[in-house]
């Protein structure tokens, strides 16, 4: 059965064969080229703080941790396994990751259009910003993202072939995703939605095959599982505290237009613009397609989840990257035909890619441009190296016993970045409140020296001045990159008595 032969099918999306390159070989040239920049890119930049919070986490393998599942921790662990505690070792498979996710996306194109398509949904991919800085650096969204793509794949291949071990895979590789990031869950409610919208295929949303997907996906969570009855279900208050709802969901138009903002920033206007007119006016004009049907429920839950729960408190902007790999085909699919059909509409499709382009490659040079603070998009990839130097310089100067961090931002860089990655804690906070609280704390004695570094320019916490009774700053100052100012920090030298 071949899906993509469907009633009203789009203008200029046939499979008629054309002259020069083929288009399979063009996106494998354009994934391979950008992959080789990406990893010497990767080395330019400081970690961020939550790539090292989980580089920490590889130092402490297991079946998952209070914000996310395990998948980012073993990950980063194989990388630096590979090629060391470096920069590069802890992100080197992301940009492997996210020229996967390409070669998915590629695929999912050409198996619902064709070939020229996948190309251009290569394209669209390389120049969206969120999409180009999320391959240099090594976060949940490179996992998540790939196995989105794979299991959208999948899927189709399931419908077509209707053999059971593809079943089997989709429902892997949703729960693959699910152990990087809590949003792939949602997969399978566009799954059970297309299955339910599509009626030439409504057969399968109760039936063996996804029985199979189901089975598979709780044998992934199994770890998580497991996990979470041993710690008393510190997932539930991780996801309370992510959702912004503390007493009551609320409705707050600022949040909404806060959220929708960044995710202009992120997707650049002409991409998010584009995106949301594609699926749109696909729905409306082609929405008997099985395709189209099979894209917008791929794209439309996640949007939907985020958006909703914007209405009380603005997510972040990469929550939704998984959706944008059907959001960029219905992008490629619809543009490619207005501009078929109406030739004057392509100076508009270039220049929005160009502007997308631009905002890009801006990201990528900013490091070395002199901006100011405020103005610095990758800010909080700048100075690690600087702070790391004023750390081990009062290390070397006061011989402390313990390194204690006011958050695990700071932390984390502490142990990533000192020669001898030592051991850094947070002080005492309640259980779950971080993955720091689930491992094993400091132990003071009489005499006992500290370094506490921080970024709050308040006064200590009262848990930190009731431990230790002698406190002196040591170190005021702001890192630098490049001769800029990026951030403030503070070394108090602590002395319990």
């Amino acid at each position: 059965m071949d899906l993509t032969k469907t009633p009203g099918s789009l203008a200029g999306t046939g499979n008629a064969p054309s002259s020069g390159p083929r288009p399979g070989m063009v996106a494998l040239a354009v994934v391979v080229l950008v992959t080789l920049f990406r990893l010497w890119y990767v080395t330019c930049l400081d970690l961020v703080p939550d790539e090292a919070y989980y580089w920490v986490w590889s130092k402490h393998l297991a079946l998952s941790y209070r914000d996310k599942g395990p998948a980012i921790a073993w990950t980063i662990a194989l990388g630096t396994r590979l090629f060391g505690d470096t920069v590069f070792g802890v992100r080197v498979l992301g940009a492997l990751l996210s020229a996967g996710s390409a070669y998915q996306l590629f695929r999912l194109a050409e198996r619902l259009y064709d070939a020229r398509a996948g190309l251009w949904c290569v394209g669209v991919a390389v120049v969206i910003p969120m999409m180009a800085v999320g391959s240099i650096v090594m976060t949940i969204d490179s996992l998540s993202v790939f196995f989105w793509a794979w299991a959208a794949n999948l899927f189709w291949v399931a419908l077509e072939s209707g053999r059971t071990r593809h079943w089997l895979y989709l429902g892997l590789a949703i729960g693959a995703g699910f152990l990087a990031k809590f949003t792939n869950g949602v997969q399978l409610v566009g799954l059970a939605w297309f299955l339910w919208w599509s009626r030439s295929h409504r057969r399968f949303l109760l039936s063996r095959q996804s029985l199979v997907t189901l089975l598979a996906f709780g044998v992934c969570l199994l770890p998580m599982f497991w996990w979470n009855i041993e710690t008393g279900w510190v997932h539930a208050q991780a996801l309370h505290d992510r959702s912004g709802v503390q007493q009551s969901f609320g409705v707050h138009p600022g949040e909404v237009f806060h959220y929708l903002e960044e995710q202009l920033g992120v997707l650049s206007p002409p991409i998010l613009l584009g995106m949301v007119v594609a699926a749109s006016a696909l729905w409306w004009k082609h929405g008997d397609e099985a395709r189209v049907q099979y894209l917008l429920s791929q794209f439309v839950p996640v949007q939907a989840l985020f958006l909703f729960f914007s209405l009380n408190k603005a997510g972040k902007s990469n929550w939704i990257a998984p959706s944008l790999i059907a959001g960029i085909v219905l992008l490629v699919v619809f543009w490619r035909s207005v501009a078929s059909a109406r030739p004057r509409w392509r100076w508009a499709v270039w220049v929005s890619l160009g502007v997308s382009a631009l905002i890009t490659i801006f990201l990528h040079l900013a490091p070395a441009l002199t901006l100011p603070r405020r103005l610095d998009p990758l800010r909080r990839a700048e100075g690690w190296l600087d702070f790391a130097s004023h750390v081990q310089h009062a290390r070397w100067q006061h011989q402390p016993d313990l390194l204690i961090a006011n958050h695990y931002s700071q932390a984390s860089m502490i142990q990533f970045y000192l020669p001898d990655h030592p051991v850094t804690y947070l002080p005492p906070a309640a259980y779950g409140t971080s993955q720091f609280t689930l491992w094993p704390g400091y132990q003071l004695h009489p005499g006992t020296r500290a370094l506490y570094v921080t970024d709050d320019g308040g006064p200590l916490p009262e848990k930190v001045r009731e431990e230790f009774g002698a406190r002196r700053l040591i170190d005021d100052f702001w890192t630098e990159h490049h001769g800029r100012r990026t951030s403030h920090f503070c070394i108090y030298l602590l002395e319990n008595r």
